[in-house]
């Protein structure tokens, strides 16, 4: 009578087993990921666009040329709030058909802060000024950058009149 007793246990125990590691491996099946949007905005660069403008001013004329950055917020539930997020532009090469012109003209880096909020799944336009020479140049490389130095980065070329 004993062994049946302990044939019957081990059967009952082999079988706990089997389903309990069925229903473990269907749950682990089924389960959906889980989204990783915890950690905040997602903030992007988006597209950039020049424009280029006089200023009258005494005695001269002042030239500038704006950048029009999209700055985007791709996360589906955070909003970056207002004076979070800043844009870097610097000047890395300058063309003209006048050397004496791209030798004495330097612009150097112009930064702005995006001072309102940005909802979730919204963009924004932020525009930022760089001056230009009173000489006509060809072209102007610029390294644009979003909350330097670990940001986005981007490289755009405006090309003169």
């Amino acid at each position: 009578m004993r062994p049946i007793t302990i044939k019957l246990c081990e059967i009952f125990f082999l079988l706990f087993l089997i389903v309990s590691l069925f229903f473990l491996s269907v749950r682990g099946g089924l389960s959906q990921p889980v989204p990783q949007e915890d950690k905040g905005p997602q903030i992007e660069l988006g597209g950039v666009t020049f424009r280029s403008r006089e200023i009258e001013s005494k005695p001269e004329l002042v030239r500038m040329l704006e950048l029009h950055i999209q700055i985007l917020n791709r996360s589906r539930k955070f909003a970056a709030p207002p004076n979070s997020i800043t844009v870097a532009a610097v000047p890395k090469e300058i063309k003209s058909s006048e050397e004496k012109a791209v030798k004495d003209f330097d612009p150097g880096p112009v930064e702005a802060t995006l001072n309102v909020l940005l909802p979730p799944r919204t963009g924004r336009v932020l525009i930022i000024g760089v001056p230009l020479p009173r000489e006509k140049i060809a072209s102007m490389t610029l390294e644009v950058q979003i909350n330097p130095p670990e940001g986005e980065k981007k490289t755009v070329t405006w090309t003169g009149e």
